[in-house]
């Protein structure tokens, strides 16, 4: 019996040594098995400032606002990101568009549509 305990002291020390090793490698290096996100394709997102999603079609073709709630001179058309009403675009010279933070600008309501935005019903 003597022989018996350093063989599973041994053992135990062994099995709990490669346990912790285990351990330690899954938590800094991936291993084959895990699988991974996939790769960014030509529908993913931009965040902006104000934490709203963009099309990448959007940012493609339009660009960011100057100010809260202006766009620059040569893309007045105003884009917001709405959760009840969808992407939806503000021409100049509609109601309350002074007012409006804009998410992205466009130069015509032509390429705010391409952009998967429309008019405000």
């Amino acid at each position: 019996m003597n022989n018996l305990l350093p063989k599973s002291i041994i053992g135990f020390a062994l099995l709990t040594t490669l346990t912790l090793v285990g351990c330690n490698r899954n938590a800094q290096e991936p291993t084959a098995s895990t699988t991974e996100a996939p790769a960014a394709t030509s529908t993913t997102q931009s965040t902006t400032a104000t934490n709203v999603s963009l099309p990448t079609e959007a940012q493609k073709l339009g660009v960011k606002p100057q100010g809260e709630t202006t766009c620059p001179s040569n893309a007045p058309v105003k884009g917001k990101v709405t959760k009840k009403r969808g992407n939806i675009y503000h021409a100049p010279k509609t109601p309350d568009f002074d007012k409006v933070k804009p998410d992205i600008c466009f130069k015509d309501t032509a390429t705010a549509q391409k952009a998967g935005f429309k008019a405000p019903s």
